[in-house]
């Protein structure tokens, strides 16, 4: 990667995996990828993380240095890397949403998100609470204090090891960006509790999630994360 456009430590990352069918994750496939299947299937993840050291081209943006973010993605492949394509990213801010949707033309709107994260005996406890209105629906982990990298060819490491998004514009085209980190420790999952109306939030083509089980949940410790400008 050249000199990343955007910088920042992403942290507590949860991550809520659904296998799903394809004529849910085909549509959203762009043009010049695949869909990332494991063991054959399709899958999308639900993820919350908390943003810090937030910097654009080395520079901070006031107000907008720390934030949390919910985001709905569907995992793909592009000439042959991990990646995915975001169906939402819901950020707390509309400025940021505006300014992301314009330099990005990635899907960000602008709702209402609280996290808190502590210490929870031995281990933490992550709590996202996030709306389009209002904070009505959460996921909420406990994770153990131990933290290990999964294996490369773990199920944990193909969720959470991405290195490229993709889109479509306007003119049909493929866009693409590349995002770099180390592979992200996870904590052991001690107990989780989840409402989210994936109807309301992402159209009526998600209402079957609202029913189903997740296959994964992983607790990612997270890192230092650098992001390339689109092309």
């Amino acid at each position: 990667m050249t000199r990343p456009f955007f910088t920042a430590r992403w942290r507590d990352l949860v991550l809520v995996t659904f296998a799903v069918p394809d004529a849910l994750a085909l549509p959203l496939v762009p043009p010049g990828c695949e869909a990332d299947r494991w063991a054959g299937r399709c899958h999308v993840s639900l993820v919350a993380l908390q943003m810090e050291r937030v910097r654009v081209r080395g520079l901070p943006v006031p107000g907008l240095t720390a934030y949390p973010q919910v985001n709905l993605r569907v995992y793909l492949r592009h000439d042959g890397r991990p990646a995915v394509r975001f169906v939402q990213e819901l950020v707390p801010s509309r400025l940021l949403a505006a300014g992301a949707r314009w330099f990005y033309g990635e899907p960000f709107r602008a709702g209402r998100i609280r996290a808190s994260l502590s210490q929870d005996g031995d281990g933490l406890r992550a709590d996202y609470r996030f709306g389009l209105d209002s904070p009505r629906w959460h996921v909420t982990v406990r994770g153990g204090a131990r933290t290990e990298v999964p294996a490369p060819e773990s199920f944990e490491h193909w969720v959470k090891e991405r290195v490229r998004g993709c889109r479509t514009d306007r003119a049909g085209r493929l866009r693409t960006f590349d995002v770099a980190h180390p592979p992200w420790a996870v904590r052991p999952i001690t107990a989780l509790d989840s409402r989210v109306d994936f109807a309301g939030l992402y159209g009526p083509a998600w209402a079957p999630l609202d029913a189903t089980s997740p296959v994964s949940v992983i607790y990612a410790v997270g890192s230092e994360v650098a992001v390339s400008a689109p092309t």
